[in-house]
């Protein structure tokens, strides 16, 4: 079981929490991607508040914040996160399709949503690989699901080519 409750939505740049959406104008400003209400093509916000598992727990657990958002932005060639905690503030990272995989599956008992990505972030040279989670709703899974075909169809798998003994 989770141990956040988690709420999905789609929405659009505006309509993400201020924080999240000032961090990613700015970042967009700063790495000159373009004007972030233009570029982003599709959006969702996923809200996390954590249960009350009780002093012990929370010392014990790595997460300080006891509640956070999460942004996750399509553009035509990028996927762009924003993560705003409570008391980690706020960070935004990306990475361009052709350099991702994705994977999206649903977690255990919680039924939540995540979307595991793997490659080089924002021109990194690191591969790298983590998930985000966003919550049970429909509105996740429909956002998901276009991200894994988006990224499939800019990114599609390499043809694997069989040695010639097994009639390749």
């Amino acid at each position: 079981m989770s141990r956040y409750n988690r709420i999905t939505r789609e929405c659009s740049l505006s309509q993400l929490h201020p924080a999240l959406s000032q961090a990613i104008r700015e970042y967009f400003q700063t790495h000159q991607f373009g004007d972030a209400d233009t570029e982003t093509c599709s959006c969702c916000e996923t809200i996390s508040e954590k249960r009350n598992t009780g002093r012990l727990a929370s010392i014990l657990d790595g997460d300080r914040d006891t509640i956070y958002h999460l942004a996750i932005l399509l553009t035509q060639d990028m996927l762009i996160w924003a993560r705003s905690g409570d008391r980690s503030g706020t960070v935004v990272t990306w990475a361009k399709f052709k350099a991702i995989r994705v994977r999206v599956f649903v977690s255990g008992r919680s039924k939540n949503i995540k979307l595991e990505i793997s490659g080089f972030m924002a021109d990194s040279k690191e591969y790298v690989r983590g998930s985000l989670e966003l919550g049970s709703e429909m509105a996740a899974q429909r956002f998901c699901e276009k991200v894994e075909k988006t990224v499939l169809r800019e990114n599609p798998p390499a043809e694997r080519k069989f040695p010639r003994w097994m009639g390749g």
